[in-house]
């Protein structure tokens, strides 16, 4: 004689489709995670198209000279505490009211301040004088931020983003390697366009890996205004975005780029010398 069965699943049907969604989430999760990452990469590497872009047309108004990398320690305007390197908010808030009140142009022509109006950007001087200006670079999507930088947060030694600025890109800290100092590095001095290194993504937190010095002095430097091979990020698929002074700009894996520890006698991330990587203005390998 047949039962009548009532509306609804059992158990173990409720257990078996919970079982199979378990499984298709395990294939697809990771599937997504990499399409995501995917998608980052090409917008880091359309942003820093930009810089390059912004670059050249500054070039073009500029006698052929390249901007400044940083606004150099003993500025006007920076307090005792100024690192080139990082660079606090309130220091270009500084170094503008100094501008202001002395009818001076300090810092002005460093990349992130001079490049920016280019391509209808911001420079980050306007940033820092705003009102919320921090708050506001960090929440708005621009070409000074890459999504997986931006996802992954500032590392919190650096106490947090809204005191220091948070560079997820970097401008070439080696081009006049073996010149003399305070040379401006012209276009017309560059051996090779398309080689010479213009920009890199640059490590926004201490614990990135892989990373070629682990434990020395190297790892602590992180969102930096100026990338090098112990700055260079690897937060993409374990590399990083280049954009080089022909206007191109390529994908290059960590281990590619960066020469490790131990096969570097100065004991930090060094430069291999490729031929397709020129850090310096004459492409020699640098120290």
């Amino acid at each position: 004689m047949k039962t009548k069965r009532d509306g609804g699943f059992t158990l173990i049907e409720l257990l078996v489709v919970i079982a199979i969604i378990a499984i298709l989430a395990s294939l697809l999760l990771p599937a997504l995670a990499k399409a995501k990452e995917k998608a980052n990469n090409i917008t880091s590497m359309n942003n820093l198209k930009q810089w390059g872009l912004a670059q050249n047309l500054y070039v073009g108004d500029s006698g052929e000279g390249l901007p400044a990398t940083k606004i150099p320690n003993g500025t006007p305007g920076t307090g005792p505490t100024y690192n080139e390197d990082t660079p606090k908010w309130a220091d270009l808030t500084g170094i503008e009211f100094m501008n202001r009140l002395n009818g001076t142009s300090y810092g002005r022509d460093a990349w992130f301040n001079v490049l920016p109006p280019y391509v209808s950007s911001m420079p980050l001087w306007q940033y820092a004088l705003a009102p919320g200006g921090p708050a506001n670079f960090n929440d708005t999507k621009s070409i000074f931020h890459c999504p997986t930088a931006t996802a992954e947060g500032v590392d919190p030694t650096r106490a947090g983003n809204t005191l220091y600025v948070p560079f997820n890109y970097g401008m070439n800290s080696k081009g006049t390697d073996g010149l003399a100092a305070n040379t401006q590095l012209k276009t017309s001095m560059i051996r090779n366009a398309s080689a010479f290194v213009l920009f890199s993504e640059v490590r926004t937190i201490t614990a990135e890996t892989p990373y070629a010095a682990p434990g020395t002095s190297y790892q602590s430097i992180i969102c930096t205004p100026q990338c090098y091979t112990t700055r260079f990020s690897s937060r993409h698929s374990a590399g990083a975005v280049i954009t080089f002074l022909d206007g191109h700009a390529s994908w290059y894996k960590y281990d590619y780029v960066v020469i490790p520890v131990n096969g570097n006698s100065g004991l930090k991330p060094g430069d291999p010398g490729r031929s397709d990587i020129a850090w310096s203005y004459d492409g020699h390998q640098v120290p």
